[in-house]
């Protein structure tokens, strides 16, 4: 592969979020992203554009019991999004998933300044 391969080219990235996730809101793993699975502890980047990306939402605390959504994101070139799900009560097992946030990506910024 040549030099900067995936990175050649303006990305995003997709993360769970564990920065500092709430009392009620829980990391989404990403499973795949638009049917490709993504091996767990990767995070290769994603060309712009609007992308289906399953996510994986761990149970109750001592439960195995996970659940999968799914959810179409319009990703913007140089940002990197993290998700996370929520549930309506604390005992509801109802959880729905969201983009916790997303920053700019400072190397794709500035390597690709008009990326927009």
């Amino acid at each position: 592969a040549g030099a900067g391969g995936k990175y050649s080219t303006p990305y995003a990235l997709f993360e769970a979020e564990q920065r500092r996730p709430a009392a009620d809101t829980r990391p989404a793993f990403i499973m795949r992203i638009d049917e490709t699975y993504v091996k767990i502890g990767t995070n290769d980047p994603i060309a712009p554009g609007n992308h289906e990306v399953e996510l994986s939402i761990p149970g109750t605390p001592g439960s195995s019991q996970s659940t999968r959504v799914k959810m179409t994101i319009e990703a913007k070139p140089c940002t990197r999004y993290y998700f996370a799900a929520q549930r309506s009560t604390r005992s509801a097992r109802d959880w729905e998933a969201f983009v916790a946030g997303s920053e700019p990506i400072r190397e794709c910024a500035k390597r690709f300044p008009d990326a927009k």
